[in-house]
């Protein structure tokens, strides 16, 4: 805990540690904190929550309770710190993998997976905390949009952010595990004004239309 740096996320009154080692944050993690929405006394699960983010995002609404559940132990220590330093409503961080997670269904799920599949990773790169952070060595996306699906209550939302070279599988593996796309916004470099992220709200057991928001330039 000595190696901890105090950040914010989206302002001044959004506080957190972070660890120098581990996994930080980044843009794509801000455009998620902004792009979900979360309703009164609802309760949000954070699928890899590393140091609390998007948990901190939630907290910023009445909600009934907060959970992350994160595989990496040294990063639950850092979440748990920021829970109990930050935040304001009842918070749970629990180590293990999801694919070992026993909860009752919650209303909402966040999400900010690691991107690259481990097929399309140098196999000789190292598996450090924040290697681990982009890569599916403890979760692919296949995985991911599984258990979203099996913790999720019916028409609960399921929020992502995504690279956009993964948008085909994205699709499929939603639809795959009953989930329909709702609204998605697509974030664009604005140095090469290439399509970069992608932000997704899907709805489990939903047949909703689908409504893509104005693009965004970072």
């Amino acid at each position: 805990m000595s190696d901890l740096e105090k950040n914010y996320l989206l302002d001044e009154s959004m506080v957190l540690y972070q660890h120098k080692d581990h996994f930080h944050f980044n843009t794509d993690t801000k455009l998620l904190a902004q792009f979900m929405q979360v309703k009164k006394n609802e309760r949000v699960l954070d699928i890899g929550t590393n140091n609390g983010a998007l948990l901190l995002a939630a907290d910023q609404y009445p909600v009934k309770e907060l959970i992350g559940v994160e595989v990496l132990e040294p990063a639950c220590l850092v979440a748990q710190k920021n829970a109990d330093t930050f935040f304001h409503h009842p918070t749970r961080i629990i180590h293990s993998r999801v694919q070992e997670l026993q909860i009752d269904p919650v209303d909402v799920i966040v999400c900010n997976p690691p991107y690259f599949s481990k097929k399309a990773t140098n196999p000789n790169t190292e598996l450090s905390y924040r290697q681990l952070g982009r890569i599916e060595e403890n979760l692919t996306l296949e995985e991911l949009a599984f258990h979203a699906n099996r913790l999720l209550k019916s028409n609960g939302r399921f929020y992502m952010v995504h690279r956009i070279h993964r948008l085909n599988d994205i699709f499929t593996y939603l639809l795959k595990n009953h989930f329909h796309v709702k609204t998605f916004q697509i974030a664009y470099d604005s140095r090469d004004k290439q399509a970069k992220s992608v932000l997704i709200e899907a709805i489990k057991e939903s047949n909703c239309d689908c409504f893509c928001k104005e693009a965004l330039m970072i």
